[in-house]
C-alpha cells in the first residue's frame, strides 16, 4: 500500500537544493549577499507556508481554506519580489539578479514536486 503522504525529502526539495547549492555558487563567484537575501527569503516563507498548512482552524470550511491559500500566496509573492528589489539597492545589480535566479529555481523545483505529487482523479 503506498503512502498517501510523500517523503518530507522530496517535499521540500527546492529548499535541499537552495541550501546544498549554496557553497558551491559562491565557490564559483555569484553574488554571496543575492544568494543568501534569495535563499533566505525563499526558505523562511516556506516555513511560513508550512506553518499555515498545520493550523487546523484555518482550514475547516472551503471559504476559510481559499482565502488563507490565496492571502499567502499574494503575500508570498509580494515578499520575494521585494527581497529581489532589495537585493539589487543594497548589493548592486549582481546580487538582484542572483536572488531573482535562486528564487526562479527553487519555485521551479518547487512547482515540479507539487505537480508530481498531486492526487490523482479516479477515472
Amino acid at each position: 500500500m503506498p503512502s498517501e503522504r510523500p517523503i518530507l525529502l522530496i517535499s521540500y526539495l527546492d529548499v535541499v537544493l537552495v541550501v546544498l547549492g549554496a557553497p558551491i555558487l559562491i565557490a564559483i563567484g555569484v553574488s554571496a549577499a543575492g544568494y543568501a537575501i534569495g535563499g533566505g527569503a525563499w526558505i523562511a516563507l516556506r516555513a511560513v507556508g508550512a506553518a499555515i498548512d498545520r493550523i487546523p482552524a484555518l482550514h475547516r470550511d472551503v471559504r476559510t481554506d481559499t482565502a488563507t491559500k490565496l492571502g499567502y500566496m499574494l503575500s508570498r509573492l509580494f515578499v520575494l519580489a521585494l527581497a529581489v528589489i532589495l537585493a539589487r539597492s543594497g548589493s548592486g545589480r549582481d546580487a538582484g539578479l542572483t536572488a531573482l535566479l535562486v528564487i526562479v529555481f527553487a519555485f521551479t523545483i518547487q512547482l515540479a514536486i507539487s505537480a508530481a505529487n498531486r492526487p490523482r482523479r479516479a477515472r
